[in-house]
């Protein structure tokens, strides 16, 4: 019973109760902007580009990577010719600070990479699900700023309003800033309330384009029987930005942000229950900070993209250190609201459902755990999203996640 969103909902003592009107939200979400750094607005990041380095943020990317000694793809590891490769692709002697950035659409669903290469580096040979260039993933229609260009002209360095990275160009449709900007704030909206919707050029929806993922929006144009239809950035001939109308089913949008109630929240969560996990948004699916950051754009919450990030999107928050007893945690959790409050620590994050038999019960998206057996540490593979309590993991040398727990987060 506890996988669907109707346990959960009557269990909650106000499921319909507004957590946050439309104003406060946008209130939160200048805050994150605007005080807490932790989300930018791309529009007028060219003030940003004159007091940070952008060189000095590719070389440390570079720096930091070149250090971890990762393996290729063929298994050699800390290949200098690898890394020397990309470091000339990345044109760094090219950067220019202060200059406005050209802006732009994506056009299809785009890997964005730390580096400007389509290779991958890993931790362990054969770790094929865990790129660690992997930085995150576009979907259409996200608008972007272009602030540097690969030296083979195949990559653009971008930033959007919760992640930057190196994203292929022939993803992106350049067009004028304000074009872009019209776009990406037309009043009329349509918001993904499903886990992937798929994007159709036709009436009869069979030319398919692409899908996009649940809280990405689109410019609504007109509700019909079924149908809605949305613009979408394309390609033009020549290489520039074009908007052209495109059809999706009605059922997997909302006209408009939902209201931010334990409601929605409980039924956007529970709908991405299973789905696929994806490290960095990897194979179109999305990581454990991914999906809480998609379901809360699902009322208009602009959260950041990682999950070390996410954990300081709120004053309203309960720390604990590793002298914290497991009684101390579960009582600050059983205090705290169901459904806007995040239970956040080091590499993971979870939304927090509610209290069943004492136990604390979260939704979250996983890789698995470890369990000892034999005197040896045995790993189980998950790679969904799953919902359990928080003694997941007991029988590991790192502990629960409740043990390993450091910081509730409440949305409010």
């Amino acid at each position: 019973m506890m996988k669907t969103a109707g346990f959960w909902i009557s269990r909650h003592p106000s499921p319909d109760a507004v957590i946050m009107s439309p104003d406060a939200i946008d209130q939160f979400n200048t805050g994150l902007r605007n005080d807490k750094k932790l989300t930018k607005d791309i529009f007028t990041i060219i003030q940003d580009l004159k007091t940070e380095s952008l060189l000095d943020d590719l070389e440390k990317t570079l720096s930091d990577i070149t250090a971890k000694d990762y393996y290729t793809a063929a298994g050699v590891r800390d290949d200098v010719d690898f890394m020397d490769d990309v470091k000339r692709n990345m044109n760094l002697s090219g950067v220019v600070i202060g200059v406005a950035p050209r802006y732009g659409l994506v056009v299809h669903y785009a890997s964005q990479r730390f580096l400007p290469t389509r290779e991958g580096l890993y931790e362990e040979k054969n770790d094929d699900d865990f790129d660690q260039l992997q930085n995150s993933a576009l979907d259409v229609g996200t608008p972007v700023a272009v602030v540097h260009i690969s030296a083979d002209g195949l990559w653009y360095y971008t930033m959007t309003a919760i992640s930057d990275g190196w994203v292929e160009a022939r993803y992106i449709a350049l067009g004028d800033v304000n074009q872009v900007r019209e776009f990406a704030q037309d009043k009329d909206y349509a918001v993904v309330i499903r886990p992937k919707a798929d994007i159709f050029l036709n009436e009869s929806m069979t030319d398919y384009y692409d899908y996009v993922r649940m809280g990405m929006r689109l410019p609504l144009t007109s509700v019909d029987a079924g149908r809605v239809t949305v613009n979408v950035p394309v390609m033009d001939a020549d290489g520039t930005l074009a908007i052209k109308e495109a059809y999706m089913n009605a059922e997997d949008v909302s006209p408009g942000f939902l209201p931010f109630t334990a409601r929605n929240i409980y039924k956007q969560a529970l709908m991405m229950l299973n789905q696929p996990y994806g490290w960095g948004d990897m194979y179109g699916e999305q990581d454990c900070s991914r999906f809480l950051q998609m379901v809360f754009a699902t009322v208009g919450i602009v959260l950041p993209r990682d999950s070390i990030d996410q954990a300081q999107v709120s004053n309203t928050a309960v720390d604990f250190d590793e002298k914290s007893a497991d009684d101390v945690k579960v009582s600050a959790i059983a205090k705290s609201p169901a459904a806007n409050t995040l239970l956040a620590m080091k590499g993971h994050i979870m939304l927090y459902l509610g209290m069943v038999n004492g136990k604390p019960y979260a939704i979250h998206d996983t890789t698995g755990y470890k369990k000892e057996v034999d005197q040896k540490e045995v790993s189980y593979a998950i790679d969904r999203v799953i919902i359990s309590d928080l003694s997941l993991g007991q029988e590991s040398q790192k502990g629960s996640l409740l043990r390993r727990l450091t910081r509730t987060v409440t949305i409010e």
